[in-house]
């Protein structure tokens, strides 16, 4: 059903279980989304919802798709769509804002649940663990089933494998559950955020709002990682440079913003092979100066030396990597190139 300013009555099953609500945003993936959605709706569990957000440029398709009569014409269904372009962030935010459930489920709008029974999942792990304000998916390639190391959150040991559940510092967004409350306490996604890491910034806040993060691979999407509906290589590696250091001017010490500055200029013209892309980077970050200022709320000590005592986001005065993850004795290469 279309999206209205009236948010639908979602039947329950009768039973005492709170609202879940899936939350997806899209670009220009219709084909994608429609098997995003349909693993939503095929969950065991009642009652859901499910609110798409929409940036896409050809409307065609997802009109047929959320309009009268259409595949996806149903009661808890909500689809909106914005003509002007929001970015991931942006997106998120106003599905997250459209939400009523006390949990909320986000998926990449080119993932699928890896089973019915996810969501029932999503409700015990929050009932067991009452300290967790978020749960991070494992990531499955959609092709080959097999884990997707690069969309695995860091574990606190280095020896701990991305087949064990863990308790982490971040998140990766292809599949999400958190609590409510979670925004309500530390905020929604920062929307200035083009495209990339909008996650640690949320989950840096996550944490020092008090709630921990809990990896969990018995909740699992597969994950195709669509390239249509993605900026272009170029760009989206200078937006990834942008945003680590965005995260550090709006989260944490001065000594942190100006050594991440440092490292991430060299490594943008590194990763790029060009001098134009630390030029642009550090244009776009000058024109939003004030803004960046102005949202700067930098977190508590305590939250710095927790991150720190995983051996993850932080180290010494700089927002990357653990070197021991890249350089140590199981350390990984592949991590020093940024996907696209």
């Amino acid at each position: 059903m279309r999206g209205t300013n009236d948010t639908p009555e979602v039947e329950s099953n009768g039973a005492d279980t709170p609202l879940v609500s899936y939350i997806i945003a899209t670009y220009n993936r219709v084909d994608d989304l429609v098997e995003a959605v349909e693993s939503a709706l095929d969950q065991q569990y009642r009652p859901i919802e499910v609110i798409v957000v929409s940036n896409s440029t050809d409307r065609i398709r997802e009109d047929e798709l959320f309009g009268d009569g259409g595949r996806f014409d149903r009661d808890e269904v909500q689809y909106y769509h914005f003509a002007e372009r929001m970015g991931a962030p942006g997106a998120k935010n106003a599905a997250i804002e459209r939400a009523s459930g006390d949990i909320v489920v986000q998926m990449d709008d080119d993932a699928v649940l890896a089973d019915d029974t996810a969501t029932d999942e999503v409700i015990r792990l929050f009932e067991t663990y009452d300290n967790a304000g978020i749960l991070a998916f494992q990531s499955l390639d959609y092709y080959t089933g097999e884990i997707k190391i690069d969309e695995t959150p860091d574990p606190p040991e280095f020896h701990i494998e991305p087949d064990e559940q863990f308790w982490t510092t971040s998140f990766i967004g292809m599949g999400t559950a958190f609590r409510r409350e979670v925004f309500e306490q530390a905020g929604l996604y920062p929307d200035n955020f083009v495209y990339g890491f909008e996650e640690m910034d949320l989950s840096i806040r996550a944490l020092d709002a008090g709630y921990d993060i809990l990896y969990t691979p018995s909740v699992a999407v597969y994950h195709k990682k669509t390239p249509e509906g993605r900026l272009s290589d170029k760009e989206t590696k200078e937006r990834l440079v942008e945003n680590r250091i965005n995260i550090a001017v709006r989260n944490l010490p001065w000594r942190y913003v100006l050594f991440t500055s440092v490292i991430y200029s060299v490594y943008v013209v590194l990763l790029t092979r060009s001098f134009s892309s630390l030029t642009n980077v550090f244009r776009r970050l000058y024109k939003k100066r004030d803004r960046l200022y102005a949202e700067r709320d930098v977190v508590d000590s305590e939250t710095i030396k927790r991150i720190k005592s995983s051996q993850t986001m932080l180290f010494l005065w700089w927002y990357g990597p653990h070197p021991k993850r890249i350089l140590g004795r199981d350390g990984n290469l592949s991590r020093l190139k940024w996907e696209v």
